[in-house]
């Protein structure tokens, strides 16, 4: 069976991260729109605007498990890293002028 490497799981989970709170973004602001059309006695578009932010509800509840999934992830070292730890360890002391 093959296994996804760690930074191509963390930048998918990352991914569905944005996604999910843009989505509920989108699910808060259409109630927000149903409420100003409510008071404005616009009935049937506050109903349809709450009617569309139903099924966007769903996505409050992801983001706080991508996240948690997200932090408990580590990355291996990359190679970078490493060869920028080492050209700092074998950097010569500069003379004070």
């Amino acid at each position: 069976m093959m296994r996804l490497s760690k930074p191509i799981l963390r930048d998918a989970l990352g991914l569905g991260l944005i996604i999910s709170v843009a989505l509920a973004s989108l699910s808060i602001l259409l109630d927000i729109l149903g409420v100003l059309a409510y008071v404005n006695n616009e009935a049937t578009i506050a109903t349809l605007l709450f009617h569309e932010s139903y099924s966007f509800l769903i996505f409050l509840i992801p983001p706080y498990f991508l996240a948690r999934a997200l932090m408990r992830i580590e990355l291996p070292n990359t190679r970078l890293s490493d060869s920028l730890r080492n050209s700092a360890q074998h950097e010569q002391p500069r003379a004070e002028v």
